[in-house]
């Protein structure tokens, strides 16, 4: 392999070892504003006079779908229609 074959290699795993972190940083990111967004909710949550609330808790409730999600939450198996 010549010099410039090994540049072009190193420069080629340089790019690759970027684009890892970078998609590293963008779930992070995603994974901060979920928190933000969530603290936020839960915050609003506890300012509702309680039937608001009550609606408000069972629109997010019928959006987790995951089954361990909802079993972490408490909530039944399956979500009601």
């Amino acid at each position: 392999m010549t010099d410039i074959d090994k540049q072009i290699e190193q420069a080629r795993q340089r790019l690759k070892d970027l684009q890892a972190k970078a998609q590293k940083q963008k779930r992070k990111d995603e994974t901060r504003r979920n928190i933000i967004y969530g603290a936020a909710l839960r915050v609003h949550l506890r300012q509702l006079e309680p039937s608001k609330r009550a609606a408000t808790l069972a629109w997010l409730q019928k959006r987790i779908t995951r089954a361990s999600d909802r079993a972490f939450m408490g909530l039944d198996s399956k979500p009601q229609a």
